[in-house]
């Protein structure tokens, strides 16, 4: 038994090392240098996944201790924030009982996700979002971001892929 260990080591540590290359190729994607929005010539629309996610859910949302991937929704990517807030029921009804789903595609009136960026749900942490970074533009303009998650949701609420 202790010969085969002993075999089945060698074998092992061989197989390790032939794999090793001294002159390894250099790996294309290590030094990708990505352009600065102000390099970038594509225009997200504010009232896309894309947009809502660079402009509200990432500054404003995604912060420690907040929907920063610690609990639903995760608004860390824009995939995340789509595939935990679209057609996911809320954790939490308002008070009427008639809004439990966090994004109700083409029916902000009925999205948690508006109701909890507009209104105190009771029994709750308050109004949405609780704190901003210091940086975050969400004090000048609230409205105008709860207008872009508005027609976002009443026009379907689109993915990447759908937008």
């Amino acid at each position: 038994m202790k010969s085969l260990l002993q075999i089945s080591t060698l074998y092992l540590l061989l197989l390790l090392l032939s794999g090793c290359e001294e002159d390894a190729p250099d790996n294309p994607y290590d030094n990708l240098e990505y352009p600065t929005e102000q390099e970038s010539s594509v225009v997200l629309d504010k009232q896309s996944i894309e947009g809502l996610h660079r402009d509200v859910f990432l500054p404003t949302c995604a912060n420690s201790g907040c929907h920063d991937g610690s609990f639903e929704p995760d608004f860390r990517t824009i995939q995340s924030t789509y595939n935990t807030t679209v057609g996911h029921l809320a954790l939490k009804a308002d008070p009427s009982g008639n809004i439990d789903t966090r994004v109700k595609a083409g029916d902000a009136n009925n999205s948690m996700l508006v109701y909890r960026m507009t209104e105190n749900l009771p029994n709750s942490s308050g109004i949405m979002p609780l704190n901003v970074e210091p940086d975050s533009d969400w004090p000048s303009l609230k409205e105008e971001h709860i207008a872009n998650v508005r027609a976002w949701i009443n026009a379907g609420a689109k993915n990447m892929i759908d937008g």
